[in-house]
């Protein structure tokens, strides 16, 4: 039977990436923390941290924090069927695309947080979330890669479609022959980072060039950069849930019917998940599939 004192400072160690930290959390001596960790790897008799700053878990030390967010949530499931209304113990991180949170994953991160865990959502760009996957930071992600990692299943959940948009006044005044390479090299695009390649991946497929250099804001949250637009600041690429109502109120207009970028979006998750995350993961996969929908294979990265 492994320790669960020794577990649990394990598990905070990887959290917080330092022993003095996490000893900090735990409320215990920084020398404590370390003989814990040091206990646990004995027992086990394997090597469940890299010692290189910062702090990150083995391949077996992933294996073991699995196994106690397990055991934590299934404590957890067990307290709640026991002693009605009890809080959760378990804090379970996820980790989402922006637009994700900004339109369809905001009503399921409210149900998980009220039904299940207390919950973290880490918001990131869909590329990356996969590395805070595998590193242990979450315990799910939103991703566009179709193969996960050890110890994981990749399966889709549907794409995120976006639409190039501006308002009327901005394209009567910079596209009012419709929208040419000319036009769009001069005029100032909305990204939301430095990271968006989504604008990139428009341009190339609107006009069959790689375009790298045009007029840039950034903007870095999904509302935010559609303020940006409203704003007359400049055009960009919207979430289509976002952008149509605005097109049907007339506040926006679509500049390239017919060239909407679409990103195939993956749900990753435990391979062998305990009953209360596998259901946390079938919530999250049937809202998905529910607001996304299944269209042809798409392409393009956006935060």
């Amino acid at each position: 039977m492994l320790n669960m004192l020794q577990l649990e400072t394990f598990a905070a160690v990887v959290e917080h990436r330092h022993f003095t930290r996490a000893a900090a959390a735990l409320n215990i001596s920084r020398g404590a923390a370390s003989r814990r960790v040091k206990l646990l790897e004995e027992s086990l008799g394997a090597l469940l941290l890299s010692r290189e700053p910062p702090l990150t878990p083995t391949k077996a030390g992933e294996d073991v924090l699995r196994y106690f967010m397990s055991v934590r949530l299934l404590q957890d499931a067990l307290l709640r069927r026991v002693t009605p209304g009890s809080a959760p113990t378990t804090a379970l991180a996820l980790a989402v695309n922006a637009d994700s949170l900004a339109t369809w994953f905001g009503p399921v991160a409210r149900e998980l947080a009220h039904r299940h865990v207390a919950l973290e959502v880490v918001v990131d760009d869909q590329d990356h979330t996969l590395d805070a996957l595998a590193r242990g930071d979450v315990k799910g992600c939103l991703s566009t890669h179709r193969k996960s990692v050890d110890g994981f299943l990749a399966e889709s959940v549907g794409q995120m479609r976006y639409q190039c948009v501006a308002t009327p006044r901005f394209v009567a005044e910079h596209f009012a022959s419709g929208m040419t390479l000319a036009d769009a090299l001069r005029t100032t695009a909305v990204l939301f980072n430095r990271k968006d390649a989504l604008h990139d991946t428009f341009l190339e497929s609107r006009f069959g060039v790689s375009v790298g250099r045009y007029l840039k804001h950034y903007f870095p949250s999904p509302t935010a950069l559609l303020d940006a637009i409203l704003d007359d600041l400049g055009y960009g690429l919207v979430p289509a849930m976002q952008a149509g109502p605005l097109i049907d109120a007339g506040r926006l207009v679509a500049l390239a019917p017919g060239h909407d970028v679409q990103i195939d979006l993956y749900w990753h998750h435990w391979e062998s998940e305990p009953e209360p995350l596998a259901k946390i993961s079938a919530l999250v996969m049937e809202a998905a599939r529910r607001s996304l929908g299944r269209t042809a294979p798409g392409q393009g990265t956006r935060a």
